[in-house]
């Protein structure tokens, strides 16, 4: 699915019973990603959710720096990661009232954004839901969910 193409507004997602959360609040400087990143890998490396560990620490990381580089650096990301039997879903969230364009960019230039193509191809769901206490702000999540058994 491309994200030009699709509705990636959603509402959102019912979380599983008996699914475990986990979360960071990092502020927003160059070194979100890697935080996230490690935070990721030491949730997910020795658990039955071993398989999903290096799709769920890239599409992390895109999301964060994505957050990175759409807020002030006075703002936070929070980074919220629910574990169940059959897979994770991961949402970055940032305090941002307002998006700054990315370096680079002129003033009403299109803006690729790869971290989203790279989550639409390898995430099994995702999407974005406004919160409804900040204006332009939003919230990126993703599943990932483990192979059916056959």
């Amino acid at each position: 699915m491309h994200p030009s193409t699709a509705s990636v507004t959603r509402s959102p997602i019912r979380v599983p019973a008996g699914a475990r959360p986990y979360v960071l609040a990092a502020p927003s400087t160059p070194r979100a990603p890697k935080t996230a990143r490690d935070f990721v890998r030491a949730v997910l490396r020795r658990g039955p959710l071993a398989p999903l560990l290096d799709t769920a620490v890239l599409l992390t990381s895109e999301a964060v720096t994505r957050a990175h580089l759409h807020t002030p650096r006075t703002a936070d990301i929070r980074l919220r990661l629910l574990t169940a039997g059959h897979g994770l879903r991961i949402s970055v969230h940032d305090d941002a009232p307002v998006r700054i364009p990315r370096p680079g960019s002129a003033a009403g230039e299109p803006q690729g954004d790869y971290g989203l193509l790279l989550t639409g191809r390898l995430a099994d769901d995702w999407g974005t839901t406004p919160p409804g206490d900040l204006p332009r702000s939003t919230t990126l999540w993703f599943e990932l969910r483990l192979p059916a058994a056959a």
